[in-house]
């Protein structure tokens, strides 16, 4: 079994060539409808933008918690950092 890490590229990385089609699946072959591509295209896009809006906003908190750590531990350790600019 393949791992899902592993393409259908060769040894060269070129593309492999699979061959024609069977037969009998050539003949199970059927036009998509006209909004089906659209469909597709639109549950990508909203995936996409759930996927970046849970990372950004993860980020910002993420962000924001380390920055009022930092406030927090210069407050305890008496601004350290204050003294080093008045030199």
């Amino acid at each position: 079994m393949r791992s899902m890490n592993e393409s259908d590229d060769g040894p060269d990385g070129a593309d492999v060539d699979p061959g024609e089609p069977l037969p009998e699946l050539v003949g199970l072959r059927e036009t998509p409808s006209e909004g089906f591509i659209q469909r597709i295209r639109n549950s990508i896009n909203r995936r996409v933008f759930a996927s970046q809006t849970v990372d950004f906003s993860l980020m910002v908190f993420f962000r924001t918690f380390i920055e009022y750590l930092t406030m927090a531990i210069q407050a305890l350790t008496g601004g350290e950092d204050r003294e080093k600019e008045r030199e």
